[in-house]
């Protein structure tokens, strides 16, 4: 083999590994939609219905990770915070706290009833609409059912930023 020969086959072999790491990320991206569990494990216990007083915004928190998942990016990603409003006996609202204008971590004020973002002054009602500030849009909501007398969310029904 010439030298010249081996050259050509040496940068290209380092131009397909190349190409390799570029595009990996990309192929995986694309595909883990198809390779997540099943939908099943999108819902996480809250708590017992009876947790959350009638007619109040409760903070709870919920675990997002699953040590035993598949999944490298859903493990270990601890607990978020969400605020849960039982309008009625069986009716409830989950709310994510994330402010709707920028993510800022929104805090429940129970004297007066709102929902505050220390970050630009955003003020949403207790019932998730925008009061005051610079948020265009609602608080974001959890999909929530009932289950055995536990309240449920879909943890993928609100935008990842939350």
């Amino acid at each position: 083999m010439q030298r010249r020969t081996w050259l050509k086959r040496v940068v290209h072999a380092v131009g397909a590994f190349t190409g390799a790491v570029v595009v990996f990320p990309a192929f995986v991206t694309a595909l883990s939609p198809v390779l997540r569990r099943p939908e099943s494990s999108r819902w996480r216990v809250l708590g017992g219905v009876a947790n959350f007083p009638l007619d109040q915004v409760t903070p709870t928190t919920v675990k997002v990770g699953d040590q035993s998942a598949a999944d490298p990016l859903d493990s270990g990603l601890g607990d978020q915070l969400v605020y849960v409003w039982r309008q009625a006996e069986r009716q409830f609202v989950v709310f994510s706290r994330s402010c709707t204008d920028l993510g800022c971590p929104l805090n429940f004020d129970p004297g007066s009833e709102m929902f505050l973002c220390p970050c630009h002054g955003g003020i949403f009602a207790k019932d998730g609409t925008v009061k005051a500030g610079p948020p265009s849009r609602p608080m974001d909501r959890y999909a929530n059912r009932l289950r055995d007398g536990f309240l449920e969310i879909d943890l993928h029904s609100v935008p990842p930023m939350s």
